[in-house]
């Protein structure tokens, strides 16, 4: 698999240039993904598919990651970057073969709640 970012909400914004550097920087190809495209799979976005029909229903405006192909060392190496740009992104996720045929909207649901749970046991 191509180390790939697809990157969420951040189009035009100047974390989002930032970000599309760092990711660059290290190897990846960067796609924004389109809200129109939110309801295809994982996968097919990574194989640089687009909706034929794009949807105009349900989306999000949290800014969300979702990083495939990436070594540790790669990985660890972009969210130092990340957080040396103070270009954070709660919603970080990691393509795996449970996730991959997933559209966005179902990942983005699934991180939130996993995002609130880890920030509510901080907080404790």
């Amino acid at each position: 698999m191509k180390k790939t970012v697809l990157c969420y909400n951040l189009k035009g914004t100047k974390k989002g240039k930032e970000i599309s550097m760092i990711f660059s920087y290290l190897g990846f190809r960067v796609r924004a993904v389109d809200p129109g495209d939110y309801e295809m799979t994982i996968s097919d976005l990574l194989e640089g598919k687009t909706a034929d029909q794009k949807s105009e229903g349900e989306g999000f405006t949290d800014e969300m990651l979702v990083i495939a192909g990436a070594t540790d060392d790669a990985l660890n190496q972009a969210l130092y970057l990340m957080n040396k740009q103070k270009a954070s992104v709660d919603l970080k996720a990691v393509v795996t073969d449970n996730n991959r045929d997933w559209t966005s909207l179902a990942l983005h649901e699934e991180i939130s709640k996993e995002h609130q749970y880890m920030k509510g046991n901080k907080d404790s």
